[in-house]
């Protein structure tokens, strides 16, 4: 099956497909196998960015986040970008789909995402929450079940979307608490 879709509607695991629908938000993700590729890809690293009040670190800590997606599709390991969420609904039914197709014997083949930018759009309020305008792509990806047959196949979008990121700051870091597909949203003027 090809088509054009984005990250927020591309990640669909019906059919063993990497997706942002699915399973509840409360819920940890399945416990992926061990792949052989864990041991060559090199895990994220954190930044001391990652833990500055305002902007500059919900910056940090989203495009962390797309690393650590990065890693755990190709590893099926979601631990890293599960350690910097916060009851983000869409961030879990995301590493579920993708610890899901590797705990099948599954793979999953490019569909690294690209976050182009992240603007923050006003003020850190007195909750410590603050959202950002995301505009992003994603590489064309390719999903394998245990037999190394093509069970959904997604092409590069050469518009992409764009996503908001919300999150929230306390006691020294960054959680994402909320992420969605947002394609009429624009970056902020000034940025």
């Amino acid at each position: 099956m090809k088509s054009t879709r984005t990250l927020g509607a591309c990640v669909a695991i019906a059919a063993a497909a990497l997706a942002l629908a699915g399973c509840g938000a409360g819920e940890p993700a399945a416990t992926p196998s061990a792949s052989s590729d864990a041991a060559t890809v090199p895990a994220p690293e954190t930044n001391a960015q990652m833990k500055a009040e305002g902007a500059p670190g919900l910056s940090a800590t989203t495009y962390y986040y797309f690393e650590a997606m990065t890693y755990a599709q190709q590893t099926g390991q979601t631990d890293d970008m599960l350690a910097v969420t916060d009851d983000c609904a869409q961030c879990t039914k995301t590493a579920q789909a993708i610890a899901k197709v590797y705990a099948d014997g599954g793979k999953i083949e490019g569909g690294q995402p690209k976050p182009q930018d992240v603007a923050a759009v006003g003020e850190v309020n007195k909750q410590g929450e603050l959202s950002a305008v995301v505009p992003f792509m994603q590489d064309a990806e390719k999903i394998l079940d245990k037999d190394g047959k093509v069970v959904d196949e997604t092409e590069w979008d050469n518009d992409g979307t764009t996503y908001t990121v919300s999150g929230r700051y306390a006691e020294g870091s960054w959680k994402i608490t909320a992420l969605k597909e947002t394609p009429a949203a624009q970056v902020p003027e000034g940025e």
